[in-house]
């Protein structure tokens, strides 16, 4: 059924309110991968941080003794959760990239 003129002066209100969400959603999507590239660069400088830290790390724990204690050092377990952590995000955000720029065929 197709709104006539009167309905449509009546509720000129509410169809502008339609087009500014609608442009809104076609103005986020390129942003959202936008957004996602510059995280996934940022974490990756993180990573690098925390693998430079851990190799720092890692040398002075076997100037101190035995290589056993590479394994009971705190320190060294939050490098590497740190890490783990920054890793899951990074293959969250690569995933989601992907979804976006090759969306599923249905």
């Amino acid at each position: 059924m197709e709104k006539d003129f009167r309905y449509n002066m009546l509720h000129i209100g509410d169809n502008f309110v339609d087009r500014v969400k609608s442009l809104g959603r076609l103005v986020k999507s390129p942003i959202r991968g936008i957004v996602l590239t510059y995280n996934i660069d940022e974490l990756k400088k993180e990573q690098d941080k925390l693998i430079k830290r851990m190799g720092t790390r890692l040398v002075a724990i076997r100037k101190k003794g035995s290589e056993q204690n590479i394994f009971n050092d705190a320190i060294m377990k939050k490098l590497i959760d740190s890490f783990d952590t920054v890793q899951n995000k990074i293959d969250a955000d690569i995933k989601e990239r992907k979804e976006r720029l090759y969306p599923p065929k249905s």
